[in-house]
């Protein structure tokens, strides 16, 4: 039977109209769900930095901890974080600084000579400013000039590595932003669309996950490229990035340092010292310091025979699970250095220590591994995540492990994401082999150095920077 139709539904006029009327309503919605989240993004970097302002002046107050569990329980708050995560699916750019994916490079990035501007927390004292002063270095090495943008942070900002080269512009056709995705918004907002005009912006982020957060996708579109630390963290961006992923090695470089004795960090003259060194603000869940204590525990050693040194910074992120840690080594010979040291006297402790200890959960890096095998040190550290860009069973004591899935949110850390949950009866193991087979350990130790300094030396991750960025002008 064939179907019948009204002369009204033939009528093109009338269906132009209608088709007409539909789009202009797609349009006003478009634009009043822009104008919303515009307000809401505006609303909420307001309340970021508030609560960054409480933190830098009042971080140990109740009152102000008050406030921030307040702000944070809002209705406002809530209204404006699900317009936020509406945004992410729907794509909607984070800011006016964010522009459309453009196609090609910019003519000023072909034709200017080459040279980069660094932005980042370049006189911080923390994993992300050190990565920063690397790339700087690589770039150095290179022969590649550079602008340095420093970034205000609210950790310790008391690294002079260079001081005084700071500048407020950004002259050259290369940008590369050393913060991690979800600081891009308010560095755009705050930069301006001027900072990315004519420019091929770069994001080295880090992240410490095998999967990416998908409200964060957005943030791909302020940049023209990610680099990435390591495999790891180039294979949990890749899925999700409309620009292209590339991993970029950072270089080590060790600085000169006093030769500083045990009796300078109390550490004992015949005993093992076991070193692992971590910032709380990075989620001690993540970094397992529990893990090495529970390790160092099953290891049996009698007191005079080894100690674990604990190193951390920022004990005020969560002092709770820091006095957690201190009731948790009870009636061990553990050591707790609390707080910062300038990076002349961390590298001495490295030295100091007989092995660097990382029962970490994962990461996305793993910078204080590096140090510790580019001073010759052997190294027991989980088999799992960025490390595993330079750590093998010939150079370094890699600890089993097998995944574990997260139950709950840990800061960024999201539930239902795996990680990594180290072999703590292997690790005891591999702790008595250091102090039993000295010779295998210093074996391994050397052969870190040696490999190290061939493959992390800033000339050689200097040519691999200078190679992506001529091959980007050539695009």
């Amino acid at each position: 039977m064939s179907e019948r139709r009204t002369d009204s539904a033939l009528d093109p006029q009338a269906l132009e109209r209608a088709l007409a009327e539909a789009q202009g309503d797609v349009r006003r919605l478009s634009a009043e769900l822009r104008s919303i989240c515009a307000e809401s993004e505006a609303a909420l970097l307001d309340l970021q930095r508030l609560v960054e302002r409480y933190r830098e002046v009042q971080q140990d107050s109740a009152a102000t901890q008050a406030r921030i569990a307040a702000i944070g329980a809002s209705n406002s708050w809530r209204a404006l974080d699900a317009l936020r995560r509406l945004k992410a699916r729907l794509g909607v750019a984070r800011s006016a600084a964010a522009r459309p994916r453009r196609r090609g490079v910019p003519a000023f990035v072909r034709s200017a000579p080459l040279g980069v501007n660094v932005s980042g927390y370049l006189d911080t004292e923390s994993g992300m400013g050190e990565a920063a002063r690397a790339s700087i270095r690589s770039l150095e090495a290179a022969g590649i000039p550079v602008a340095l943008n420093n970034v205000a942070s609210r950790l310790r900002k008391q690294d002079g590595s260079y001081a005084g080269a700071f500048v407020d512009d950004n002259p050259h056709p290369f940008n590369l932003v050393h913060l991690n995705a979800d600081n891009m918004g308010w560095f755009a907002a705050g930069r301006g669309k001027r900072y990315f005009k004519s420019r091929y912006t770069i994001g080295y982020w880090f992240w410490e996950l095998s999967a990416f957060r998908e409200e964060w996708v957005p943030f791909f579109d302020y940049v023209d490229e990610v680099w990435a630390a390591s495999d790891f963290v180039r294979d949990a961006y890749a899925p999700w990035s409309p620009v292209p992923v590339v991993r970029m090695p950072l270089p080590i470089v060790r600085p000169a340092f006093p030769p500083l004795g045990r009796s300078h960090f109390r550490l004992p003259d015949h005993a093992a010292v076991f070193l692992y060194v971590f910032d709380v603000s990075s989620q001690t869940e993540r970094k397992n310091p529990a893990g090495a204590i529970d390790a160092f525990r099953r290891a049996g050693f009698a007191r005079d025979q080894a100690v674990l040194v604990l190193k951390f910074t920022n004990a005020e992120y969560d002092r709770e699970a820091v006095r957690a840690l201190r009731a948790r080594a009870d009636g061990l010979n553990v050591l707790f250095l609390d707080g910062y040291m300038d990076r002349a006297e961390l590298w001495a402790l490295i030295a100091a220590a007989d092995c660097y200890f990382s029962p970490h959960r994962s990461e996305g890096f793993g910078l204080t591994i590096l140090e510790a095998m580019s001073l010759g040190k052997p190294v027991i550290a989980t088999a799992y995540s960025g490390n595993l860009d330079f750590m093998t069973a010939d150079n370094s004591f890699p600890l089993g492990c097998r995944l574990t899935t997260l139950e709950r949110d840990y800061g960024p850390y999201m539930r239902g994401a795996s990680w990594a949950d180290p072999d703590l009866d292997e690790a005891a193991r591999l702790l008595r082999l250091i102090v039993e087979q000295p010779e295998e350990a210093r074996r391994r130790g050397e052969a870190a150095r040696s490999q190290l300094a061939v493959e992390r030396s800033p000339a050689a991750t200097g040519a691999v920077v200078r190679d992506r960025l001529e091959a980007i002008r050539r695009l």
